[in-house]
Protein backbone atom coordinates (compact mmCIF):
# COMPACT_ATOMS: atom_id res chain seq x y z
CA UNK A 1 0.00 0.00 0.00
CA UNK A 2 1.61 3.18 -0.66
CA UNK A 3 0.53 6.71 1.40
CA UNK A 4 -1.55 9.17 -0.72
CA UNK A 5 -1.70 12.02 1.36
CA UNK A 6 -5.24 12.95 -0.46
CA UNK A 7 -6.69 9.64 0.09
CA UNK A 8 -10.41 10.87 0.57
CA UNK A 9 -10.78 7.79 3.76
CA UNK A 10 -7.91 9.26 5.56
CA UNK A 11 -9.04 10.49 9.23
CA UNK A 12 -6.56 12.93 10.86
CA UNK A 13 -6.59 12.55 14.69
CA UNK A 14 -7.25 15.64 16.90
CA UNK A 15 -4.94 16.31 20.19
CA UNK A 16 -7.03 15.12 23.28
CA UNK A 17 -5.85 13.83 26.94
CA UNK A 18 -7.30 10.53 26.97
CA UNK A 19 -9.89 10.69 30.57
CA UNK A 20 -9.20 6.87 31.19
CA UNK A 21 -5.81 6.84 31.45
CA UNK A 22 -5.68 10.32 33.31
CA UNK A 23 -8.20 8.27 36.12
CA UNK A 24 -5.96 5.20 35.88
CA UNK A 25 -3.12 7.24 36.78
CA UNK A 26 -4.38 8.96 39.40
CA UNK A 27 -5.92 5.66 40.99
CA UNK A 28 -2.77 3.99 40.51
CA UNK A 29 -0.39 6.45 42.29
CA UNK A 30 2.08 5.01 44.76
CA UNK A 31 0.96 7.31 47.67
CA UNK A 32 -2.74 5.96 46.70
CA UNK A 33 -1.23 2.66 46.55
CA UNK A 34 0.83 2.55 49.59
CA UNK A 35 -2.34 4.23 51.24
CA UNK A 36 -4.57 1.20 50.44
CA UNK A 37 -1.84 -1.24 51.39
CA UNK A 38 -1.24 0.11 54.41
CA UNK A 39 -5.16 0.31 55.25
CA UNK A 40 -5.76 -3.07 53.95
CA UNK A 41 -3.04 -4.69 56.29
CA UNK A 42 -3.85 -2.51 59.46
CA UNK A 43 -7.19 -3.97 59.30
CA UNK A 44 -6.05 -7.16 58.59
CA UNK A 45 -3.32 -7.57 61.65
CA UNK A 46 -6.55 -5.92 63.74
CA UNK A 47 -9.08 -8.37 62.94
CA UNK A 48 -6.42 -10.94 63.78
CA UNK A 49 -5.36 -9.75 67.12
CA UNK A 50 -9.71 -9.36 68.05
CA UNK A 51 -10.16 -13.01 67.04
CA UNK A 52 -7.51 -13.96 69.21
CA UNK A 53 -8.34 -11.72 72.39
CA UNK A 54 -5.32 -10.13 71.80
CA UNK A 55 -5.00 -5.87 72.28
CA UNK A 56 -3.11 -4.09 69.60
CA UNK A 57 -2.68 -1.46 72.49
CA UNK A 58 -1.33 -2.63 75.70
CA UNK A 59 -3.30 -0.37 78.18
CA UNK A 60 -6.42 -2.01 76.92
CA UNK A 61 -7.22 -5.27 77.50
CA UNK A 62 -9.89 -7.36 75.98
CA UNK A 63 -12.76 -9.33 77.51
CA UNK A 64 -12.64 -12.53 75.53
CA UNK A 65 -16.50 -12.91 75.68
CA UNK A 66 -17.08 -9.43 74.62
CA UNK A 67 -14.72 -8.52 71.41
CA UNK A 68 -16.08 -5.27 70.95
CA UNK A 69 -15.32 -3.84 73.88
CA UNK A 70 -12.60 -3.78 76.72
CA UNK A 71 -11.01 -2.13 79.95
CA UNK A 72 -7.73 0.08 80.21
CA UNK A 73 -4.75 -1.37 82.29
CA UNK A 74 -1.68 0.33 83.66
CA UNK A 75 1.29 -0.87 81.21
CA UNK A 76 2.65 -4.31 81.55
CA UNK A 77 5.99 -4.54 82.60
CA UNK A 78 8.74 -4.44 79.78
CA UNK A 79 9.46 -7.61 77.77
CA UNK A 80 13.08 -9.06 77.50
CA UNK A 81 14.94 -7.84 74.87
CA UNK A 82 15.23 -10.21 71.35
CA UNK A 83 17.77 -11.74 70.80
CA UNK A 84 18.85 -10.55 67.11
CA UNK A 85 21.11 -11.74 64.41
CA UNK A 86 23.72 -9.12 65.66
CA UNK A 87 24.02 -10.70 68.78
CA UNK A 88 25.14 -14.33 67.22
CA UNK A 89 26.90 -12.95 64.39
CA UNK A 90 30.74 -11.58 63.62
CA UNK A 91 30.46 -9.46 66.71
CA UNK A 92 30.25 -12.36 68.90
CA UNK A 93 33.13 -14.21 67.17
CA UNK A 94 35.08 -11.04 68.24
CA UNK A 95 34.09 -11.07 71.87
CA UNK A 96 35.47 -14.76 71.64
CA UNK A 97 38.67 -13.97 70.23
CA UNK A 98 37.75 -15.20 66.89
CA UNK A 99 37.59 -13.00 63.70
CA UNK A 100 35.72 -13.51 59.68
CA UNK A 101 37.97 -12.91 57.09
CA UNK A 102 37.12 -9.75 55.35
CA UNK A 103 38.40 -7.72 52.76
CA UNK A 104 39.36 -4.12 52.80
CA UNK A 105 37.22 -1.50 52.51
CA UNK A 106 38.45 0.12 49.46
CA UNK A 107 38.12 -3.29 47.93
CA UNK A 108 34.43 -3.49 49.11
CA UNK A 109 33.23 -0.31 47.48
CA UNK A 110 35.14 -1.34 44.59
CA UNK A 111 33.18 -4.24 44.10
CA UNK A 112 30.14 -2.25 45.41
CA UNK A 113 30.11 0.25 42.42
CA UNK A 114 30.84 -2.25 40.11
CA UNK A 115 27.11 -4.23 41.13
CA UNK A 116 25.85 -1.14 40.94
CA UNK A 117 26.25 0.17 37.49
CA UNK A 118 24.36 -1.27 34.70
CA UNK A 119 25.60 -1.91 30.71
CA UNK A 120 22.46 -0.48 29.93
CA UNK A 121 20.00 2.54 30.82
CA UNK A 122 17.78 1.88 33.59
CA UNK A 123 14.37 2.61 32.40
CA UNK A 124 12.00 3.63 34.10
CA UNK A 125 13.25 3.31 37.88
CA UNK A 126 11.09 3.41 40.77
CA UNK A 127 7.74 2.66 38.44
CA UNK A 128 6.46 -0.41 36.75
CA UNK A 129 7.90 -0.98 33.79
CA UNK A 130 5.24 -1.34 30.94
CA UNK A 131 6.07 -4.00 28.01
CA UNK A 132 4.20 -1.84 24.97
CA UNK A 133 7.19 0.64 26.21
CA UNK A 134 10.23 -1.87 25.74
CA UNK A 135 12.12 -3.57 22.55
CA UNK A 136 11.96 -7.52 22.59
CA UNK A 137 15.45 -7.04 23.11
CA UNK A 138 15.39 -4.56 25.67
CA UNK A 139 13.21 -7.46 27.49
CA UNK A 140 15.65 -10.12 27.17
CA UNK A 141 18.30 -8.26 29.10
CA UNK A 142 17.10 -9.11 32.49
CA UNK A 143 18.24 -8.08 35.69
CA UNK A 144 21.92 -5.50 35.56
CA UNK A 145 21.88 -4.87 38.82
CA UNK A 146 23.02 -6.49 41.97
CA UNK A 147 20.73 -5.02 43.87
CA UNK A 148 20.23 -7.11 46.64
CA UNK A 149 23.86 -5.58 47.69
CA UNK A 150 22.19 -2.77 49.17
CA UNK A 151 20.45 -5.10 51.98
CA UNK A 152 23.91 -6.59 53.27
CA UNK A 153 24.72 -3.62 56.10
CA UNK A 154 24.35 0.06 56.34
CA UNK A 155 27.20 1.19 54.97
CA UNK A 156 26.54 -0.82 51.72
CA UNK A 157 23.03 0.67 51.45
CA UNK A 158 24.21 4.01 51.55
CA UNK A 159 27.40 4.13 49.18
CA UNK A 160 25.66 1.60 47.07
CA UNK A 161 22.39 3.65 46.83
CA UNK A 162 25.05 6.82 45.79
CA UNK A 163 26.57 4.74 43.21
CA UNK A 164 23.31 3.40 41.71
CA UNK A 165 22.02 7.03 40.74
CA UNK A 166 25.16 8.86 40.14
CA UNK A 167 26.58 6.12 37.59
CA UNK A 168 23.91 5.12 35.47
CA UNK A 169 21.91 6.57 32.76
CA UNK A 170 17.97 6.51 32.89
CA UNK A 171 15.33 6.62 30.25
CA UNK A 172 11.56 7.60 31.24
CA UNK A 173 8.81 5.99 28.75
CA UNK A 174 6.24 8.43 30.42
CA UNK A 175 5.88 11.17 32.13
CA UNK A 176 4.08 9.43 35.33
CA UNK A 177 7.21 7.56 35.92
CA UNK A 178 8.93 10.90 35.75
CA UNK A 179 7.21 12.24 38.14
CA UNK A 180 7.48 10.00 40.49
CA UNK A 181 10.96 10.43 40.47
CA UNK A 182 10.56 12.97 42.94
CA UNK A 183 9.97 10.26 45.80
CA UNK A 184 13.84 9.94 45.24
CA UNK A 185 15.97 12.45 47.76
CA UNK A 186 17.19 15.60 46.85
CA UNK A 187 21.22 14.63 47.38
CA UNK A 188 20.84 11.56 44.63
CA UNK A 189 18.65 14.00 41.99
CA UNK A 190 21.04 16.13 41.96
CA UNK A 191 23.89 13.59 40.63
CA UNK A 192 22.00 13.26 37.69
CA UNK A 193 23.22 14.88 34.44
CA UNK A 194 21.68 13.26 31.98
CA UNK A 195 18.46 11.60 30.88
CA UNK A 196 16.63 10.53 27.56
CA UNK A 197 12.73 10.61 27.33
CA UNK A 198 11.60 8.02 24.94
CA UNK A 199 7.94 9.81 23.47
CA UNK A 200 5.59 7.10 22.35
CA UNK A 201 2.36 8.94 20.23
CA UNK A 202 -0.56 7.05 21.55
CA UNK A 203 -3.86 6.95 19.62
CA UNK A 204 -7.28 6.67 20.75
CA UNK A 205 -10.87 5.91 19.05
CA UNK A 206 -14.35 4.56 19.93
CA UNK A 207 -14.73 3.35 16.32
CA UNK A 208 -13.81 -0.07 14.52
CA UNK A 209 -11.79 0.64 12.24
CA UNK A 210 -7.73 0.61 10.50
CA UNK A 211 -5.76 3.65 11.17
CA UNK A 212 -2.62 4.61 8.78
CA UNK A 213 0.25 7.21 8.59
CA UNK A 214 3.46 7.57 6.75
CA UNK A 215 6.65 5.55 8.12
CA UNK A 216 8.04 7.74 10.59
CA UNK A 217 11.48 8.39 9.22
CA UNK A 218 12.21 10.81 6.05
CA UNK A 219 13.70 7.70 4.16
CA UNK A 220 10.45 5.18 4.54
CA UNK A 221 7.24 8.29 4.61
CA UNK A 222 5.67 7.62 1.40
CA UNK A 223 6.47 4.22 0.58
CA UNK A 224 5.84 2.28 3.01
CA UNK A 225 2.92 3.44 5.62
CA UNK A 226 2.22 1.65 9.04
CA UNK A 227 -0.80 0.75 10.59
CA UNK A 228 -1.46 2.89 14.19
CA UNK A 229 -2.42 0.75 17.41
CA UNK A 230 -5.34 2.53 18.40
CA UNK A 231 -6.40 2.01 21.59
CA UNK A 232 -10.13 1.01 21.94
CA UNK A 233 -12.53 3.60 23.56
CA UNK A 234 -16.29 3.18 24.26
CA UNK A 235 -18.28 5.70 23.00
CA UNK A 236 -20.29 7.71 25.11
CA UNK A 237 -23.34 9.47 25.16
CA UNK A 238 -22.94 12.71 25.89
CA UNK A 239 -21.64 15.93 24.59
CA UNK A 240 -17.67 14.33 25.22
CA UNK A 241 -15.53 14.88 21.38
CA UNK A 242 -15.15 11.62 19.85
CA UNK A 243 -13.39 9.75 17.49
CA UNK A 244 -9.79 9.30 16.45
CA UNK A 245 -7.94 11.21 18.57
CA UNK A 246 -4.30 11.34 19.57
CA UNK A 247 -1.94 12.27 22.48
CA UNK A 248 1.19 13.47 21.26
CA UNK A 249 1.84 16.88 21.44
CA UNK A 250 0.35 17.34 24.82
CA UNK A 251 2.31 14.32 26.00
CA UNK A 252 5.77 16.33 25.32
CA UNK A 253 3.55 18.91 27.79
CA UNK A 254 3.30 16.89 30.34
CA UNK A 255 6.89 15.39 30.24
CA UNK A 256 8.28 18.80 30.53
CA UNK A 257 5.73 19.79 33.52
CA UNK A 258 7.08 16.66 35.46
CA UNK A 259 10.85 18.32 35.19
CA UNK A 260 9.35 21.42 36.98
CA UNK A 261 9.88 21.60 40.67
CA UNK A 262 8.34 19.11 42.60
CA UNK A 263 6.40 20.03 46.32
CA UNK A 264 8.91 18.91 49.58
CA UNK A 265 6.92 20.10 52.28
CA UNK A 266 10.69 20.07 54.10
CA UNK A 267 12.04 22.78 51.97
CA UNK A 268 12.50 26.25 53.62
CA UNK A 269 10.01 28.94 53.49
CA UNK A 270 11.49 32.00 51.21
CA UNK A 271 13.59 30.38 48.73
CA UNK A 272 12.95 28.75 45.10
CA UNK A 273 12.56 24.76 45.04
CA UNK A 274 14.79 23.11 42.91
CA UNK A 275 13.60 21.24 39.77
CA UNK A 276 13.29 17.74 39.58
CA UNK A 277 16.57 17.37 38.06
CA UNK A 278 18.36 20.50 39.46
CA UNK A 279 21.89 19.68 37.74
CA UNK A 280 20.27 18.32 34.36
CA UNK A 281 23.01 19.09 31.47
CA UNK A 282 22.09 17.20 28.54
CA UNK A 283 18.19 16.42 27.33
CA UNK A 284 17.62 13.43 24.59
CA UNK A 285 13.91 13.55 23.35
CA UNK A 286 13.30 10.42 21.64
CA UNK A 287 9.87 10.53 19.41
CA UNK A 288 7.71 7.44 18.37
CA UNK A 289 5.36 7.64 15.93
CA UNK A 290 4.77 11.35 14.94
CA UNK A 291 4.57 11.26 11.07
CA UNK A 292 5.10 14.36 9.11
CA UNK A 293 2.38 16.04 7.94
CA UNK A 294 -0.35 13.77 9.65
CA UNK A 295 -1.00 15.28 13.39
CA UNK A 296 -2.86 18.10 14.27
CA UNK A 297 -1.35 21.42 15.28
CA UNK A 298 -0.70 21.91 19.03
CA UNK A 299 -3.01 23.81 21.14
CA UNK A 300 -1.96 27.12 23.56
CA UNK A 301 1.08 27.82 24.16
CA UNK A 302 1.99 25.62 27.27
CA UNK A 303 4.93 24.22 25.56
CA UNK A 304 6.33 27.40 24.63
CA UNK A 305 5.10 28.65 28.73
CA UNK A 306 7.75 25.67 29.69
CA UNK A 307 10.13 25.35 27.96
CA UNK A 308 11.09 28.55 27.58
CA UNK A 309 10.17 30.24 30.88
CA UNK A 310 10.08 27.34 33.40
CA UNK A 311 12.87 25.44 31.91
CA UNK A 312 14.27 27.99 29.87
CA UNK A 313 18.29 27.87 29.57
CA UNK A 314 19.14 25.14 32.19
CA UNK A 315 20.67 22.39 29.08
CA UNK A 316 24.04 22.51 27.24
CA UNK A 317 22.64 20.19 25.17
CA UNK A 318 19.17 18.84 23.75
CA UNK A 319 18.91 15.55 21.10
CA UNK A 320 16.15 15.68 19.51
CA UNK A 321 15.28 12.04 17.16
CA UNK A 322 11.91 10.82 15.21
CA UNK A 323 10.85 15.13 15.46
CA UNK A 324 8.24 15.62 12.62
CA UNK A 325 9.58 17.81 9.47
CA UNK A 326 6.69 19.12 9.07
CA UNK A 327 5.91 22.77 9.87
CA UNK A 328 4.31 22.19 13.40
CA UNK A 329 7.13 19.69 14.43
CA UNK A 330 9.92 22.74 13.00
CA UNK A 331 8.22 24.86 15.61
CA UNK A 332 8.10 22.68 18.33
CA UNK A 333 11.64 21.83 18.05
CA UNK A 334 12.32 25.59 18.09
CA UNK A 335 10.21 25.76 21.13
CA UNK A 336 12.32 23.02 22.78
CA UNK A 337 15.50 24.91 22.00
CA UNK A 338 14.04 27.39 24.34
CA UNK A 339 15.45 25.13 27.23
CA UNK A 340 19.45 25.60 25.71
CA UNK A 341 21.33 27.96 27.38
CA UNK A 342 23.26 30.19 24.63
CA UNK A 343 26.15 28.41 22.90
CA UNK A 344 24.30 25.43 23.78
CA UNK A 345 23.92 22.75 21.25
CA UNK A 346 20.85 21.46 19.24
CA UNK A 347 21.14 18.00 17.75
CA UNK A 348 18.87 16.31 15.37
CA UNK A 349 18.56 12.74 13.44
CA UNK A 350 16.39 9.96 12.15
CA UNK A 351 13.81 8.03 14.51
CA UNK A 352 15.22 5.48 16.60
CA UNK A 353 12.09 3.58 16.87
CA UNK A 354 8.89 2.74 15.28
CA UNK A 355 5.89 0.96 16.98
CA UNK A 356 4.38 -1.45 14.43
CA UNK A 357 3.05 -5.10 14.34
CA UNK A 358 2.12 -4.29 17.98
CA UNK A 359 5.62 -4.02 18.88
CA UNK A 360 8.27 -1.18 19.19
CA UNK A 361 10.72 -2.57 16.88
CA UNK A 362 14.42 -0.22 16.59
CA UNK A 363 15.56 1.59 13.28
CA UNK A 364 19.01 0.64 13.46
CA UNK A 365 20.49 -1.47 10.70
CA UNK A 366 17.97 -0.17 7.92
CA UNK A 367 19.10 0.27 4.49
CA UNK A 368 17.82 4.07 4.53
CA UNK A 369 18.30 5.02 8.22
CA UNK A 370 20.12 7.98 9.03
CA UNK A 371 22.35 7.95 12.25
CA UNK A 372 23.98 11.35 12.03
CA UNK A 373 23.55 14.28 14.00
CA UNK A 374 22.85 17.54 12.86
CA UNK A 375 24.15 19.78 15.14
CA UNK A 376 23.55 23.58 15.70
CA UNK A 377 24.51 26.02 18.27
CA UNK A 378 21.88 27.69 19.75
CA UNK A 379 21.65 31.84 19.91
CA UNK A 380 25.43 32.05 19.32
CA UNK A 381 24.85 35.36 17.62
CA UNK A 382 24.11 37.10 20.65
CA UNK A 383 27.90 37.57 21.64
CA UNK A 384 28.16 39.17 18.34
CA UNK A 385 25.42 41.52 20.02
CA UNK A 386 27.10 41.98 23.14
CA UNK A 387 30.36 42.96 21.61
CA UNK A 388 28.48 45.90 19.00
CA UNK A 389 26.54 47.17 22.06
CA UNK A 390 29.75 47.55 24.01
CA UNK A 391 31.73 49.31 21.14
CA UNK A 392 28.51 51.39 20.69
CA UNK A 393 27.98 52.03 24.77
CA UNK A 394 24.96 50.58 24.85
CA UNK A 395 23.34 47.74 27.28
CA UNK A 396 23.85 44.19 26.32
CA UNK A 397 19.85 44.08 26.48
CA UNK A 398 17.90 46.88 26.78
CA UNK A 399 14.36 47.10 27.66
CA UNK A 400 12.48 45.38 24.55
CA UNK A 401 9.23 47.32 24.00
CA UNK A 402 6.13 45.31 23.68
CA UNK A 403 4.95 43.09 21.14
CA UNK A 404 8.67 43.01 19.50
CA UNK A 405 9.38 39.80 17.73
CA UNK A 406 12.61 38.64 19.51
CA UNK A 407 12.29 37.63 23.52
CA UNK A 408 10.26 39.46 26.45
CA UNK A 409 10.46 42.72 28.00
CA UNK A 410 12.49 42.99 30.86
CA UNK A 411 13.61 39.35 30.72
CA UNK A 412 16.57 38.20 32.86
CA UNK A 413 19.79 37.36 30.85
CA UNK A 414 20.48 33.35 31.86
CA UNK A 415 24.43 32.74 31.43
CA UNK A 416 25.57 31.00 28.65
CA UNK A 417 26.85 27.16 27.97
CA UNK A 418 30.57 27.05 29.84
CA UNK A 419 33.26 27.20 26.77
CA UNK A 420 35.24 23.62 25.94
CA UNK A 421 38.68 23.79 26.10
CA UNK A 422 41.22 22.22 24.01
CA UNK A 423 39.76 22.65 20.57
CA UNK A 424 41.87 23.10 17.21
CA UNK A 425 42.84 26.30 15.61
CA UNK A 426 40.54 28.21 13.72
CA UNK A 427 42.26 28.84 10.20
CA UNK A 428 39.41 31.87 9.97
CA UNK A 429 40.65 35.20 10.80
CA UNK A 430 37.76 37.58 10.84
CA UNK A 431 34.58 34.88 10.83
CA UNK A 432 33.55 34.78 14.27
CA UNK A 433 33.36 30.90 15.04
CA UNK A 434 32.54 28.62 18.08
CA UNK A 435 33.74 25.08 18.58
CA UNK A 436 31.67 22.11 19.94
CA UNK A 437 32.42 18.38 20.74
CA UNK A 438 29.76 16.88 19.42
CA UNK A 439 28.77 13.03 18.86
CA UNK A 440 29.24 11.41 15.32
CA UNK A 441 26.08 9.40 15.34
CA UNK A 442 23.84 7.48 17.12
CA UNK A 443 25.90 4.22 17.18
CA UNK A 444 28.67 5.67 18.70
CA UNK A 445 29.36 7.62 21.63
CA UNK A 446 32.15 9.00 20.20
CA UNK A 447 32.63 12.81 19.88
CA UNK A 448 34.60 15.28 17.61
CA UNK A 449 35.28 18.52 16.93
CA UNK A 450 32.77 20.74 15.26
CA UNK A 451 33.66 24.04 14.28
CA UNK A 452 30.23 26.34 14.26
CA UNK A 453 29.60 30.25 12.48
CA UNK A 454 28.40 32.13 15.34
CA UNK A 455 25.83 34.08 13.20
CA UNK A 456 24.11 31.25 11.64
CA UNK A 457 25.28 28.61 14.25
CA UNK A 458 25.50 25.92 11.76
CA UNK A 459 28.88 24.10 10.76
CA UNK A 460 31.39 25.12 8.45
CA UNK A 461 34.13 23.13 7.05
CA UNK A 462 37.71 24.18 8.50
CA UNK A 463 39.41 22.34 5.65
CA UNK A 464 37.68 24.01 2.72
CA UNK A 465 38.48 28.39 3.60
CA UNK A 466 37.26 30.54 1.41
CA UNK A 467 39.33 34.79 2.05
CA UNK A 468 35.88 35.52 0.40
CA UNK A 469 33.63 34.06 3.13
CA UNK A 470 36.09 35.13 5.47
CA UNK A 471 34.26 39.01 7.14
CA UNK A 472 31.07 40.05 7.17
CA UNK A 473 29.77 43.34 8.77
CA UNK A 474 27.76 43.03 11.81
CA UNK A 475 26.57 46.14 11.30
CA UNK A 476 24.17 44.34 8.44
CA UNK A 477 22.27 42.98 10.79
CA UNK A 478 21.24 45.35 13.38
CA UNK A 479 17.89 46.11 13.58
CA UNK A 480 17.24 49.98 12.24
CA UNK A 481 14.31 50.38 14.94
CA UNK A 482 15.72 49.62 18.49
CA UNK A 483 18.98 49.39 17.31
CA UNK A 484 19.77 45.88 18.86
CA UNK A 485 21.25 42.51 16.65
CA UNK A 486 18.25 39.55 16.74
CA UNK A 487 19.07 36.23 15.61
CA UNK A 488 17.89 34.20 12.55
CA UNK A 489 13.72 33.32 12.45
CA UNK A 490 13.16 30.44 14.79
CA UNK A 491 16.23 30.63 16.92
CA UNK A 492 14.23 31.66 20.66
Amino acid sequence: MDWDDSDDDLVRPFEYRDQEEQAEAWCNHPAQVQNKQLLAENLRLKKLLRENGISWDPRLTLDPNDRTRGTWSSPSPPSKRMRTRSSTGPGRLAHEGRRLPTLPMEIQLFILEYAMTSRFPIIDPLCTLSKDNITAEERRRGTQLAIGFLATCRAHFVEGTRFLWRNNTFIFTSHIALRNFANLSLKHRMAIKQITLRIIARYYDDEERKHFAPFPSPGYAYDSPITLKVIKRTREKNLARKGFRSYTWDQVVDFLDALRPPFDPNHPKGQPRPRLLPNLERLRMDFVNFPDEFLTPPRGTALHDLAAHDLGCTLNEIQLTGLPECHWGQEMGSHLCGMVKDDGVRLDSDPVFVYCRNQLRPLAGRKRWDSLWYPRVIRAWKFLADEHARTKDKPASPQRPRGHRDGHAGSYRMPPAPAEEGHPVSQWKRRRTIWKRVPMSQESGERIWNEFDRLTGLPIDNDNYDSDEDEYDISEFICPGCGIMHGPPGDH
